[in-house]
């Protein structure tokens, strides 16, 4: 079904008359005044640049978390998401390997007082917006402990 899901999305994007897909291209540089209005495009084959007019950016810097540099007591699922909060539960309580009277916090990690928010997450949302939300919580959550 996904795949399914990814090909018409595929399909549509590159049957826009708006979107130019262009394949093997790096943004190297942007242009304008006050706002974006040209960037620089560098062709990986060639090593050729081109300016083109862009009213905006999107940029996704890859969709691996890269937390292999993690202890292994911090719980990872899939390609290394950080597991957190409610998903830590088992049945209701907390991991066997717990060591704290309380359950784990929205945000923590199965290691107590560490905490994981935005894209590198287990089930977050993966958008800029919420990062940024959880990060506000974070620091709300560390205080909470600091307090304990």
């Amino acid at each position: 079904m996904k795949t399914r899901s990814r090909c018409r999305e595929l399909l549509r994007i590159e049957t826009s008359e708006n979107v130019e897909l262009r394949l093997n291209t790096e943004v190297v540089d942007g242009e304008g005044d006050y706002r974006l209005q040209r960037v620089v495009l560098k062709d990986r084959d060639t090593g050729g640049t081109k300016t083109v007019d862009a009213a905006g950016l999107f940029v996704l810097i890859g969709a691996q978390p890269h937390t292999d540099w993690l202890p292994s007591e911090i719980e990872r699922v899939g390609p290394g998401y950080i597991v957190t909060g409610q998903d830590l539960m088992q049945d209701g309580q907390a991991p066997a390997h717990w060591p704290l009277s309380r359950a784990p916090l929205l945000l923590e990690t199965s290691m107590p007082r560490v905490f994981a928010c935005g894209d590198v997450r287990h089930r977050s949302v993966k958008r800029v917006a919420s990062a940024v939300g959880e990060g506000s919580i974070t620091v709300q959550l560390i205080h909470q402990v600091l307090s304990e």
